[in-house]
C-alpha cells in the first residue's frame, strides 16, 4: 500500500533524519503499511506532509504545529546540546526469562544473565529461537530450554552457577 501523500524528505525540524520512500519494503512484505507511523529518531517529529505545507496547523499527526515543534526542539537543544530524543523517551520493557520463567530482566536485550538458569538475555535469540547458537549463549534458545529442563530432571534444586 503506497501512501498517496508521502514525499521523501529531510526532517523539517532537526534536518538530521531522512524520511525515505519504502517501495522496496512493500515488494518484500505485502502487509507493509508504509510510512504513516514514521518519526524522526533525532527529534521525535512524526511524518506529516500536510503539516510541512501548513506549518502553523496543530493537532494533526503531531500535537504541536511544525513551527511550535521546531521551537520546542530548539529549547531542548538550548538546555542540552547533546539532547537525544530516543534516550529522553525510552521506556524499559521488563520481561521474564524465556528459559526458566523465574527471573525478570529489567529490559529487552539487556544481556544480563539469569541467576537461575544462566541464560544471557538476547532479543535476537528470542526472536529466532532455533538460530544463533554460539552468540550470547552457547545454545539456541530452544536447545537451551531443553538443556535446562534436563538439568532440572537430574537435580530438582538445580541453580546455575558462574564458572570461574
Amino acid at each position: 500500500m503506497t501512501i498517496k501523500n508521502f514525499k521523501p524528505m529531510e526532517c523539517p525540524v532537526c534536518h538530521k533524519y531522512y524520511f525515505a520512500d519504502d517501495t522496496d519494503l512493500e515488494k518484500e512484505d505485502p502487509d507493509y503499511e508504509g510510512k504513516e507511523d514514521d518519526f524522526c529518531s533525532c527529534c521525535g517529529w512524526e511524518y506529516d506532509l500536510y503539516q510541512t505545507e501548513h506549518p502553523d496547523v496543530a493537532n494533526l499527526t503531531n500535537e504541536l504545529s511544525l513551527n511550535d515543534y521546531k521551537a520546542w526542539y530548539q529549547s531542548k537543544l538550548d538546555e542540552n546540546p547533546e539532547y537525544d530524543y530516543l534516550e529522553d523517551h525510552y521506556v524499559a520493557t521488563p520481561h521474564i526469562c524465556p528459559v526458566c520463567g523465574k527471573y525478570e530482566f529489567e529490559d529487552t536485550s539487556s544481556f544480563d544473565i539469569c541467576p537461575f538458569c544462566g541464560w544471557e538475555d538476547d532479543g535476537l535469540m528470542e526472536a529466532e529461537p532455533d538460530d544463533w547458537a554460539g552468540c550470547a549463549n552457547p545454545l539456541c534458545l530452544n536447545d537451551y530450554r531443553k538443556d535446562y529442563q534436563q538439568k532440572l530432571k537430574e537435580n530438582p534444586d538445580y541453580k546455575w552457577k558462574l564458572d570461574k
